[in-house]
Order: C-alpha cells, then structure tokens, then sequence
C-alpha cells in the first residue's frame, strides 16, 4: 500500500483547480489558511465589490440638496461548533455584519431588520477567529446610508433611500445597479470621476416588492405578480412573466436562491382581502386589525425550464421544500438545511410580519427602537413567525427555540478561542 501523502504534498495544479470552484471570498480565504503550501498556491482574493462606497445622493431639502451618502454590504454567515462529522447535532446559528473600511472589521445587525445592534450582547466577542469554526456564507445585501457632517455614518439610521438595492455582478468595472425606491423600480450607474450616482426611472406605473440577481440577470416582481428577468450589462429584458397567481392582487412577495434554483415566495393576502391592503403612499402594507387576528397563507414557486423556444422558463409552483426552510424579510432572504439539527424539520418559512398597524399611524406613534437591552423587538412583540408549509399553520418563533437558537442571541460557545483573531 502505498504510503498517505500529506495534504501538504497535493500538486500545485490540483490545489488552484480546487481553489476556483470556491464560490465565496470567505471559502477562499479558508482555504488558503490551512497551510503554508496551500497558501502559496492560492492567490489572495480581492475584496469585491469595492465598499463600502462613498458617493453625492441629491435630496429633496432646498437647505441641502446634496448629501453624502455610502453604499455597504451586509453578509449573513452561519456559523458551526467544530466536528463537524464527530458532533452530528452540533450547535450552530446565523450572524448578520455589516462591512466597514476597515479590513477584517465588522458591526453586528440585526437579523430581522437592516439596523446594526445597538446594544451588543453581554456574551458576544469583540473578536472571533472564523478559523475556529465552520463558516458558510449565504447571502449578501446591500444599503445606503447617510452621512453625517462628521463623515461618520448614522450607525441605527435605516436604509431610507430605498426599499431594496442589488448590484450588478461586474460591479467592480460596471459599477451598475438596481433598486426600487418608493415602490418605483430604478437603474443607477455610479460615477467614480464625480462620485455621483446617476438615477434612472424603469417602470412608475406600479409598484416592485422585491429584485435580486441570478444566472446573470436583475430579476424583479412587481406588487401584482408580474416577474421580469433584465440582463445585467444592458439593461434589456429577457423574460417577462404574467402573474403567477389566478386573480391579480396586491401580495408580498421575496426572492430566495436556493440550492442553484430561484424560487419566489408570496404572502397571499386575498385570503383576507378586508383586513390588509396597500399603501401606495407609505409603500407599505396596512391594516387596522391586531397581529393574530390576520390569517396567514404562503405559496412558492420555484423557476424551471419550460422547454418552449420561445419562452425558456416557467415558474411552477410547489408544496414541499423537503429537508430545506427559507428566511424571507424585506431585507434579506436565505435558505438553510435543516436535517443536521435536533427538532428542526424542514418544509418550512421563518418570516418578518411586516405589516404596519393603521392605528400606530393615527396615534403618530414612533416605531420602537430595534434593539434594547431586553432583546430584538421583532422577537419581543411576535413579529418573526414560522409558518409550516405541510399544514399552513404560523405561530411566533419563539415557540420554536431549536430554530430560535440559530437567530438570537448569539451562543457562549462563540467566545471559545485559540490562535490569534482573523475576523
């Protein structure tokens, strides 16, 4: 038999080919870090897209009609306890951070909402060395955030320049991108001479819930269903997709990727067309009835090929997610792998309710800070549901703690360290 040889040994060539089929900076990144001759194999991956980006964001102030704003990026990573194969039910959970300029530091957010955490967790690290663990990205979001005078950024200012915001996959050279702003759909370039950012209306005739990229596009779904696939160098459209749905209505609708696939998950509110309806002004949806009194339904679609030269794919819509569960909220959207944990089933949504109260708005009542020192409010006051697929049931998360675990707060185990700090 011939003698093991040391994964230090393995040809260079072997070593770059399995480099390229990383998909993330991050697997890169550990990748290199398992040794020297791995290391010098591989060549350090360049932090893409360059942000957070500075740029001049005209507003409707005549005091001040241009402000300085910055584009940052958010990633949500889910962490695992070592063992991998010796702990089968290992603990693991999902962080949100927010980028800085700084490299290799980060701010903790919210994995309900788009707001960095204002009060940090007693438990959780100032440092946490990602060599430690098994780390997997994603998803990646993106926001723009005022700057002020100082040149700081509003740390628990939301993102209120637009509801959504994707950028092109050739950022870096294209600097393109696409964001809906007050339910209007738009296209921006970036002008890195003038650090302008030049805005350009697509569609004002009705309002987009959701845009996202996949297979090289900026696909996007408007308020009624209709779903559209742009190509992302030129702005042209490649699919159009009537509503999905067999009465047009005005739903909630997310993108999720998932396993190579693009699915659309819809929150149908013609089941209870009297209780929720739509604010085009606020660009949200309302209603006057408490929470729990508002039934809940979801649909899924997944995105498949049709086999038709004409149109090559067709959206079906399917029931059963198998062992998988998706994350949907207006801010993000992910899907994870359930069978690895104790008391997690699959087929299932974990949501942010997010609709507004009519009468908070007649009170003029603010919304509540994000975080406390108490905890997350969208835990505190129910907002964050799951909703099971097999029997259309929803009930807050907090009635799931295997699944609550994974969001919030963050496990002790995080504070277990060795070596020195990568991240």
């Amino acid at each position: 038999m011939a003698p093991c040889q040391s994964w230090s040994e393995l040809p260079k060539e072997l070593i770059s080919y399995i480099a390229k089929c990383l998909d993330t900076r991050t697997d890169v990144l550990r990748f290199r870090a398992v040794c020297c001759s791995w290391r010098a194999s591989v060549p350090l991956p360049p932090k893409s897209p360059k942000l957070p980006m500075h740029f001049s964001l005209p507003v409707n102030d005549p005091r001040k009609p241009i402000v300085s704003a910055v584009i940052s990026q958010t990633v949500v990573y889910r962490i695992a306890q070592p063992g991998f194969h010796a702990h089968p039910n290992r603990k693991s959970c999902f962080i949100r951070v927010e980028e800085t300029e700084q490299e290799n530091k980060f701010r903790l957010v919210n994995p309900f909402s788009e707001r960095l955490i204002k009060h940090m967790p007693a438990n959780f690290p100032k440092e946490i060395n990602h060599l430690n663990f098994r780390v997997e990205e994603l998803t990646k979001g993106f926001s723009i955030r005022l700057l002020k005078d100082d040149g700081s950024s509003d740390l628990h200012d939301n993102n209120f320049w637009t509801r959504k915001l994707k950028l092109a996959s050739d950022f870096d050279s294209s600097y393109k991108a696409i964001s809906i702003s007050s339910g209007q759909l738009r296209r921006a370039r970036l002008d890195t001479y003038t650090t302008d950012i030049h805005w350009c209306s697509l569609d004002t005739e009705v309002h987009y819930r959701d845009i996202t990229n996949f297979d090289g596009k900026f696909f996007m779904v408007n308020i009624y269903g209709v779903i559209l696939g742009m190509d992302e160098s030129f702005y042209t459209l490649d699919e159009v997709h009537t509503s999905l749905e067999q009465k047009d209505w005005e739903c909630e609708r997310y993108f999720v990727e998932s396993c190579g696939h693009l699915y659309l998950v819809v929150r149908d509110f013609l089941i209870c067309p009297t209780l929720v309806q739509y604010n085009y002004t606020l660009d949200a949806f309302m209603t006057e009835a408490k929470d729990a009194n508002v039934p809940v339904k979801f649909k899924v679609y997944k995105r498949i090929p049709s086999g038709d030269q004409r149109s090559r794919f067709c959206w079906v819509e399917v029931n059963d997610l198998g062992d998988r569960a998706f994350f949907v909220s207006t801010d993000c959207s992910f899907s994870f792998l359930t069978r690895d944990y104790t008391g997690c089933g699959g087929n299932c949504i974990i949501y942010v309710d997010e609709i507004d109260n009519v009468e908070r708005l007649r009170k003029f009542e603010p919304i509540e800070a994000d975080n406390d020192k108490e905890g997350l409010k969208q835990l505190k006051n129910g907002k964050v549901r799951l909703y099971n697929l097999a029997d259309r049931s929803s009930a807050p998360l907090a009635l799931f703690p295997h699944y609550l675990d994974m969001f919030w707060p963050p496990p002790t185990w995080l504070k277990w360290d060795q070596g020195p700090s990568n991240a």
